[in-house]
């Protein structure tokens, strides 16, 4: 049937088809068709190949990025529990302190009958009262408890309610003024209360 239209065209045009160039065409423009096919392949390659090379790029960069932050963060929290450590420390060290301070004092009340109580003031106020209460003074009665109270009015002592009185307490309360050593005023004012007791 080819062969017939090729005839047929032979005759209508007076012109002479060479088959083998047809062919040979025909066999060219499957080599230059496979030829694009294989170009249009490779650029997609490489255009696919760019787009992983880029991905993998920015990747890195915020791998770069998240161990620069975590070597940061590694540092801040050693840091951190270096601080914690040292803290800690401190607190044992503050709690055997306050530990040894609760057996002495609790020394003091059960041996000499000696107590301390904050009534009002302390920290940034400007007036500050504890109870000073003293039991085993008089040994015939060693429950009897003495007291008083001692104020501190910005750097002034005073002492009000006193539950004996003692003479020579304007001269202690000068002396404490004068020096600030509260410990020899308390020492003092215990002993003045064994003297009212009949105890020295």
């Amino acid at each position: 049937m080819l062969k017939q239209r090729i005839e047929k065209l032979k005759e209508t045009n007076g012109f002479k088809f060479d088959l083998n160039k047809i062919k040979n065409f025909e066999a060219k423009c499957e080599v230059d068709n496979r030829i694009q096919d294989i170009k249009n392949e490779y650029i997609g390659f490489i255009e696919k190949t760019l787009s992983e090379y880029l991905v993998v790029s920015q990747l890195k960069n915020e791998i770069e990025i998240l161990q620069q932050k975590h070597k940061k963060t590694s540092s801040n929290l050693h840091e951190m529990v270096k601080r914690l450590e040292r803290k800690k420390a401190a607190v044992l060290i503050l709690e055997k302190q306050n530990f040894l301070l609760n057996k002495f004092y609790d020394f003091y009340k059960e041996n000499l009958g000696f107590e301390m109580k904050r009534l009002k003031g302390g920290g940034n106020e400007e007036q500050s009262e504890i109870l000073f209460s003293f039991n085993h003074i008089n040994k015939n009665k060693p429950l009897d408890t003495f007291t008083f109270i001692l104020v501190l009015n910005g750097k002034t002592y005073s002492v009000k309610d006193c539950s004996a009185h003692i003479q020579e307490m304007d001269k202690l309360l000068a002396k404490l003024n004068k020096t600030d050593d509260l410990s020899n005023f308390v020492i003092q004012t215990r002993k003045n209360f064994c003297s009212i007791a009949g105890t020295t």
